[in-house]
């Protein structure tokens, strides 16, 4: 057989329109996952698309729209704007963390605060400390000496 053959040109005519055909699905998937606001990922697409992961890896072109389209932010249903982006989720995480850090740092400074003011007064109250006026009575005794 060589290219001339009939039956080759017939053959490779017949890929030709499959590969258009199953480019035209996978366009349409990268649509209606806009439209949608679902996933938009490479599997995700093949699958909606129903084709073979390694379709879109050998048409580069398609594989670039469909991680340009995932990393733009997606779109709420009824056109309220741009919904939760995988960036924005995890933006808010490192702020919530933060966050988190800082208040468990001030309870903390709290509960110490606390223990040492209750320690106090426990001290006072029962009497199991030296008296308030310690200072005064230093200077008392240091008078008394000389």
């Amino acid at each position: 057989m060589t290219p001339t053959d009939p039956a080759v040109q017939a053959m490779l005519e017949g890929r030709r329109a499959d590969t258009g055909r199953r480019r035209q699905r996978v366009l349409a998937a990268l649509a209606e996952a806009a439209k949608d606001g679902s996933e938009t990922s490479v599997a995700a697409i093949a699958r909606r698309a129903g084709v073979d992961r390694t379709f879109l890896y050998r048409h580069r072109d398609l594989l670039g729209q469909i991680h340009a389209q995932a990393a733009g932010p997606p779109t709420i249903l009824g056109g309220r704007g741009p919904a939760v982006s995988r960036a924005s989720l995890q933006a808010d995480l490192a702020a919530a963390d933060a966050r988190t850090a800082r208040l468990a740092a001030h309870i903390r400074r709290l509960e110490s605060r606390l223990s040492q003011v209750l320690g106090a007064q426990v001290w006072r109250e029962f009497g199991i400390g030296g008296p308030d006026d310690t200072e005064q009575l230093q200077a008392r005794i240091t008078t008394l000496e000389q």
